[in-house]
Order: structure tokens, then C-alpha cells, then sequence
């Protein structure tokens, strides 16, 4: 049996379902069609995991939306810094095909929130 160890590392990304621009939510799969075509054009196949979520803040405010997680998966040679900076790429071309106000980007050191 062959294995490969690598240290762990996951940047996280934070999208609501809501299309700020148009009005209406989007759905899983648009947001797994533009991951995909981000990735072809990525200068490196990073492959991401995508969970449903919910968003929730007091009585008046939920939202569902997803969380996008990328790690150092054992089969590719990427370091932390080339999973944020696609994580930075993703988040940029999320934000501005969903209209979004904001993405939120979590790495073991930071919480980044990325507005237009």
C-alpha cells in the first residue's frame, strides 16, 4: 500500500445564494458550472469540495449559500500560498458573477471579506 502525507491546510470560501444585482437566488448548480470554469482556466487544477450551508443572524435575517473548501489534497503539489492566491482568483470571479456584496475567505491565519 503506497501513501502520501502532506502537512493539512484548507482556505475556505463563504458565498450566500442570493444574486444581489438581479433580485433572486442561484443555485448549486450555476455556482458548480463557474467553479468548474474558473478551475479550467486556473493556471493549475485545484480541485474544491462545495457544502450547503445557511446563514444566520437574528430574527430577520437567513440566507442559504455554500461553503467551498480547498485543501492540499495529497495527489497535487501546491503550497498554502498557491491555495490562497485561487482561493483570491475564485472569490473575484464568485463575486462578480453572482453580484455578490461580499465573499468571505478563511485560512488558518486570516478571515478576509472581499467586496466590488
Amino acid at each position: 500500500m503506497k501513501m502520501k502525507v502532506r502537512k493539512f491546510y484548507e482556505t475556505r470560501l463563504y458565498i450566500g445564494c442570493h444574486d444581489n444585482k438581479l433580485g433572486r437566488r442561484f443555485y448549486e448548480n450555476d455556482l458548480i458550472i463557474t467553479i468548474k470554469e474558473s478551475q479550467e482556466i486556473y493556471k493549475t487544477m485545484i480541485p474544491v469540495r462545495v457544502v450547503k450551508t445557511q446563514y444566520v443572524s437574528g430574527q430577520y435575517y437567513q440566507e442559504e449559500g455554500w461553503e467551498i473548501s480547498i485543501i492540499n489534497y495529497p495527489r497535487i503539489e501546491i503550497t498554502s500560498s498557491d491555495i490562497n492566491d485561487f482561493a483570491a482568483f475564485l472569490a473575484s470571479r464568485l463575486l462578480k458573477r453572482f453580484n455578490q456584496n461580499r465573499i468571505c475567505i478563511v485560512n488558518p491565519n486570516d478571515i478576509i471579506m472581499v467586496e466590488p
